[in-house]
């Protein structure tokens, strides 16, 4: 009996692994007649039922797919794959409202999965939520840094198309630049963007306050100043870290090389200074943290970003996140003690 049962499930099984492939492989009639069998046969296996969910919505059969994905989550009510399946079945029909309800809860049930937030980004976008559907790409973006069709959609959202303006002109020699308006877009949110596309250059946010820079290589953080935030140099001399001259001669030397490729003031200073290199760093990142936490106060301004060119690992450089975050806590620490006064 024991035989004969294992037996049913290894042909089952092998049957529905020929049925899947001849649905990848676009032979959906036969494909479907496979998958139909071993779902009535086994009309209790969520599994069964989903396999052949996903035949239909491969074959284009969108209500059937539904009706099956459906039945699915009837048998399986936490089934993320069931509730992706519905949410795709309902974007192919440009039903945006469920497709984006069904991707929340794939979210909800498989957190540690892409496909929930990337696909709930693609249908809030068409809903018109922009920053709803940048939030979500972010996080599928968290989850799967190097895939390409989540960079491109984040990049979609992020940097107007030529078409967006019919003056840009149809070609240009230098890298392609993008910008914004910081009530719409969010300086955090524009500043993960850069760290998981690993860009290097400046983004430049403009305010009533001010003009504030911060500069990247390769998504990391290597300096930042912003209006109201002392400079890194007249700081590092305060301190008593190094001299006047000593300055002197690192802006000197700086004003000395070409815009892009001038390197930031901390790692010049480090490069004629070794022995320097931890008050140094610390006195960067705060200088870092004091700017970000500046700029983080802004409502209302521009921003735009500059590429530059990567002339390699820098000297001194931190990791974007981990410094948005600290800002974060120390705004949440600022706030908590005046709440409590």
């Amino acid at each position: 009996m024991t035989l004969r049962a294992d037996g049913k499930h290894l042909l089952s099984d092998a049957v529905t692994s020929l049925g899947i492939a001849l649905s990848a492989d676009g032979q959906h009639v036969e494909a479907l007649g496979l998958l139909t069998h071993v779902a009535k046969s086994q009309p209790e296996l969520s599994a069964a039922q989903a396999d052949l969910a996903n035949a239909l919505l491969a074959a284009d059969r969108i209500e059937d797919a539904i009706t099956g994905f459906s039945d699915v989550l009837r048998l399986d009510p936490d089934s993320a794959q069931a509730y992706c399946g519905l949410g795709l079945a309902y974007q192919r029909i440009q039903r945006w409202h469920e497709a984006a309800e069904a991707f929340r809860t794939t979210e909800l049930l498989a957190p540690d999965q892409a496909v929930g937030p990337y696909n709930l980004g693609l249908a809030l976008s068409a809903l018109g939520e922009p920053e709803d559907a940048r939030a979500a790409l972010l996080r599928a973006a968290a989850l799967e840094p190097d895939d390409a069709g989540i960079r491109e959609a984040l990049q979609a959202l992020l940097i107007p198309s030529a078409s967006d303006d019919q003056r840009a002109p149809v070609a240009t020699a230098t890298a392609p630049r993008f910008g914004g308006d910081i009530r719409t877009f969010a300086l955090p949110e524009v500043l993960e963007f850069l760290r998981l596309q690993n860009k290097t250059g400046s983004l430049v946010v403009s305010s009533r306050r001010g003009a504030a820079i911060i500069r990247l290589v390769r998504g990391q953080v290597t300096s930042a100043s912003a209006p109201g935030v002392s400079r890194l140099g007249e700081t590092l001399v305060a301190r008593g870290i190094i001299t006047p001259a000593a300055l002197e001669r690192a802006l000197a030397r700086q004003r000395s090389e070409d815009g892009e490729s001038a390197e930031a003031l901390g790692a010049v200073l480090l490069s004629e200074h070794p022995a320097y290199r931890e008050a140094l760093t610390q006195a960067v990142f705060q200088q870092v943290i004091d700017a970000l936490g500046e700029m983080l106060t802004w409502t209302e301004g521009a921003f735009s970003f500059h590429p530059g060119s990567d002339r390699g690992r820098p000297a001194i450089a931190f990791d974007l996140q981990n410094v948005v975050l600290e800002v974060i806590r120390i705004a949440d620490e600022r706030n908590a003690t005046r709440s409590s006064t």
